[in-house]
């Protein structure tokens, strides 16, 4: 690929400068590889895209009216699976927001944005309307599936008091299940064994195990870059698992300064930006809960609807 494509300031990562301590140039270096690799895999793979009429956001702030509260509660009584995601400020690495998907039975789906640095304190009616928000979501039965340790991700403010902790929700994290369900699915496709139910060779792919993984790969997928243990990262599971980017660009941001015209001092465009980086990264991890725990095959994956 061109560097013409590459940002001038991500084009030399082995670039040093002398007033850079050596933590602040290997902190420079890792974010230069990661932002180059992020410009790469956007030119190189279609992006994952989820149509508009399947899902409205939802903003929950000190602006968020009681009527939109009231909207908001009644509909996630109705819910009994979420997905969720946290984002922290990146000048202070504090948990700035939570986005919670609601998956219901019919579209469509919510996504709900709550901007922590931005509730309604001072409210008490609008607080208490959002506390009961929260206590529907982590409500006994309910399974909040997460791309990563939730339980640890929100431990910041499991004091705070806007829900009862621990919770007697169930906190599903789909990340570790990846690997070997990845590992499987290789054994599996379709595509490159339209016979893989028969037995060939006296093998019958049914039957394959972790154990013999390796002698039944497929061709059309590419074998994991990870090693074995190794959690895979949201993006490379999309890139492999179903050929889709997602932008990971916006991940380290001012996720504190607000998502809403009212609320924020960031332009429109960035503010833009953010709130499709917040709500893709849960409609991907909801994309995998089904394959991932079901066992699905990548021609079934590549078939569904999220």
């Amino acid at each position: 690929m061109s560097d013409k494509f590459i940002p001038h300031y991500f084009r030399d990562i082995d670039d040093t400068l002398n007033d850079r301590e050596p933590y602040q140039q290997q902190k420079w270096t890792r974010t230069a590889i990661k932002a180059k690799e992020n410009v790469e895999l956007r030119q190189k793979f279609p992006p994952f895209v989820v149509p508009a009429a399947f899902y409205k956001i939802v903003h929950v702030n000190k602006y968020t009216s009681m009527e939109e509260l009231h909207l908001l509660v009644n509909h996630v009584q109705q819910c009994t699976q979420f997905t969720i995601d946290t984002e922290s400020e990146r000048s202070d690495g504090q948990l700035a927001l939570i986005q919670i998907q609601t998956i219901p039975s019919q579209l469509p789906s919510l996504l709900i944005l709550i901007e922590l640095q931005h509730l309604p304190f001072d409210n008490p009616p609008t607080y208490i309307k959002i506390k009961e928000f929260f206590s529907l979501v982590f409500r006994s039965g309910n399974q909040l599936y997460s791309w990563g340790d939730m339980d640890k991700e929100l431990e910041p403010i499991q004091d705070s008091h806007l829900f009862n902790w621990p919770t007697t929700a169930s906190l599903i994290d789909i990340q570790p299940y990846f690997s070997d369900w990845y590992e499987w699915a290789l054994a599996h496709c379709e595509s490159c064994r339209p016979n893989h139910h028969r037995q060939h060779g006296g093998v019958n792919y049914d039957n394959v195990t972790t154990q013999n993984y390796s002698s039944f790969k497929c061709v059309c997928h590419e074998q994991s870059p990870y090693r074995p243990g190794e959690k895979w990262s949201l993006q490379k599971a999309l890139i492999y698992a179903a050929h889709m980017f997602i932008d990971k660009s916006c991940t380290v941001n001012n996720w504190a300064a607000g998502l809403t015209s009212n609320n924020s001092t960031l332009s429109t465009g960035r503010r833009k930006k953010m709130i499709n980086y917040a709500i893709y990264d849960c409609f991907s991890t909801t994309y995998f809960i089904r394959p991932v725990l079901e066992y699905w095959t990548f021609n079934k994956l590549k078939n569904t609807n999220i």
